[in-house]
């Protein structure tokens, strides 16, 4: 686990640095600490950004980095700030931590997260026909499981329309079958607990029904190899799923966090799937 306790403080810092507050985007109108879940010991909460204007606005479940270990969801003002001023509500999200609370904890509340949005829609003027995904790192693992998982249920389960997945960790089912590596976060080695590796990985979810998903990558990236995400790219594209793989070049697994070239590409991605009709 130390490398991923590395990724966490790192990734923090990073954070902490480049994330601007609200205060001075006064477009965009904050809604923080909205409980969305209750558990026995943690209450899990969401801050909505909302656009300026008047909706239903096509939205955003907004999940944090952090080695599914910490992070938080003030990591992510930045990339939500942008989408709200570009027309999205956006839901910045919490959810347990590894290693007290192992998966699928962590997805369970993501898709709490989810349904909670879905039921205020009315409330936060948003349109539950378009509402998408966004994470990066652990966030992007989770957005691209909760966007599979949920299109497998069917249309009549609150659905992600689009996702965009940064720095995201695709597939667990390859990891070497002794290696402790993830014990913290899956429970055991692959070897330990096979069906639990494979659950956890968005690839193995991969079907026809699966949404639209915008990943971006580092290529230097040696935490998440980018080839990681690129198999799940490789396999939304030959089911015919429309899927965007923006490589960043030269930058690795925290400096793509806020490539801003990235960032437009996605909300170009976005615009387009969520029928926005703004780039």
């Amino acid at each position: 686990m130390a490398v991923w306790k590395t990724i966490f403080v790192a990734v923090f810092t990073f954070a902490v640095l480049v994330g601007p507050a609200v205060a001075e985007n006064p477009a965009v109108r904050l809604v923080p600490n909205q409980v969305f879940a209750e558990r026995e010991d943690k209450t899990l909460k969401a801050d909505l950004y909302l656009p300026p204007g008047e909706g239903p606005f096509p939205a955003i479940l907004m999940i944090h980095g952090g080695a599914w270990a910490g992070g938080s969801r003030s990591h992510m003002t930045t990339h939500a700030i942008y989408l709200a001023n570009h027309g999205y509500a956006v839901a910045a999200i919490t959810y347990r931590f590894a290693p007290n609370h192992r998966f699928p904890a962590q997805l369970e509340d993501c898709q709490a997260a989810l349904n909670w949005l879905v039921e205020h829609a009315d409330e936060f003027q948003i349109d539950t026909e378009r509402v998408g995904g966004w994470g990066y790192s652990a966030g992007g693992h989770l957005a691209c499981l909760v966007g599979a998982i949920e299109a497998e249920k069917g249309p009549s389960a609150p659905q992600l329309k689009a996702v965009v997945a940064g720095g995201a960790p695709c597939d667990f089912t390859n990891e070497p079958p002794r290696s402790e590596r993830l014990k913290f976060f899956l429970g055991g080695s692959r070897a330990d607990v096979p069906s639990t590796y494979k659950e956890a990985s968005p690839l193995s979810h991969v079907t026809a029904k699966c949404p639209p998903i915008f990943f971006f990558h580092g290529t230097n990236d040696s935490v998440v190899p980018i080839r990681n995400a690129e198999v799940m790219y490789d396999k939304l594209s030959t089911l015919g799923i429309p899927t965007t793989f923006y490589k960043s070049q030269g930058r690795g697994h925290l400096t793509t966090f806020i490539d801003p070239q990235a960032k437009r590409e996605a909300l170009k991605f976005l615009d387009g799937h969520l029928k926005l009709g703004k780039s």
